[in-house]
């Protein structure tokens, strides 16, 4: 009887390893994104090229939590906007940190008005909200234009909007 226990840890850890092993998931999941709106960033040259915008720090506007979500970052190139599930419009502030940039304005804004529908996806990936941009609004202290591109908000990391700045000489 004490002989067989004796093999009972090295059966557990087997048993462990085997089920994190088969529990990883679909694939689909873990390599889908993360479901919020992707904004790029594009100098507004004919053609449009993609760009870094530096200095800036983006932040919510009326959230519950901490909403900075880039503080004083450079060489930023695209960035992500959380959408809400309690609400249906968030507001992201631009700020623009850099002394040369917005002399009459230090800041744009980004607003979001959309819907939201929980779906179930598979046994795996559970249920995830589909978010509906129904209006996109912006400032233009600094930003030259920004577009809507889709107004789907799906767990690929595929830019939902662009906003295209002036370039610098």
């Amino acid at each position: 009887m004490v002989r067989g226990l004796t093999y009972l840890p090295k059966i557990l850890i087997v048993l462990i390893i085997v089920l994190l092993f088969f529990s990883c998931g679909d694939k689909y999941c873990n390599e889908s994104g993360i479901g919020m709106p992707l904004v790029g960033v594009y100098a507004l040259e004919t053609p449009p090229v993609e760009a870094k915008i530096n200095s800036v720090t983006i932040y919510g506007v009326d959230q519950v939590n901490d909403s900075i979500l880039y503080n004083n970052v450079s060489n930023l190139g695209s960035f992500y906007t959380p959408l809400s599930i309690t609400r249906d419009m968030v507001k992201y502030v631009i700020r623009y940190d850099d002394p040369n940039v917005g002399l009459q304005y230090k800041y744009d804004t980004l607003t979001y008005t959309y819907s939201k529908k929980l779906e179930f996806e598979t046994p795996e990936c559970g249920a995830m909200y589909k978010f509906t941009i129904e209006e996109f609004k912006y400032t233009t202290h600094s930003i030259a234009y920004a577009e809507l591109v889709t107004p789907e908000v799906n767990n690929l990391e595929s830019q939902t909007v662009k906003i295209y700045y002036v370039a610098e000489d």
